[in-house]
């Protein structure tokens, strides 16, 4: 039994990395091509506005 629960340690933090990675490549996604809709956009701008 305890090598079951180092595998299974390695593995959380594995699957936790990967979704913190994809997390991150869609915000970055978002913020650089976000998408076509309108309340979106006017949100954008509204805030390019005020800076």
């Amino acid at each position: 039994m305890p090598q079951v629960a180092p595998i299974n340690w390695t593995l959380m933090y594995f699957y936790f990395i990967l979704l913190f990675l994809l997390s991150i490549t869609l915000i970055d996604y978002l913020y650089i091509y976000p998408p076509k809709t309108k309340n979106f956009s006017k949100k954008i701008n509204l805030t390019n506005w005020k800076w």
